[in-house]
């Protein structure tokens, strides 16, 4: 066996993972609850 039969694959954090490393999922998911505590909160102040 040669060196060439065997060929090691390093491999960072992010790309083991699959995750986008430019992306962000959670982002869009608290910009989300921000608006819907703001909505909420408006519309318990409309009724008060």
């Amino acid at each position: 066996m040669t060196n060439r039969d065997h060929r090691h694959v390093e491999l960072s954090g992010e790309e083991a993972s699959g995750r986008d490393a430019e992306g962000s999922t959670l982002m869009p998911m608290l910009v989300a609850g921000l608006v819907l505590i703001v909505i909420g909160a408006l519309g318990v102040m409309v009724f008060v």
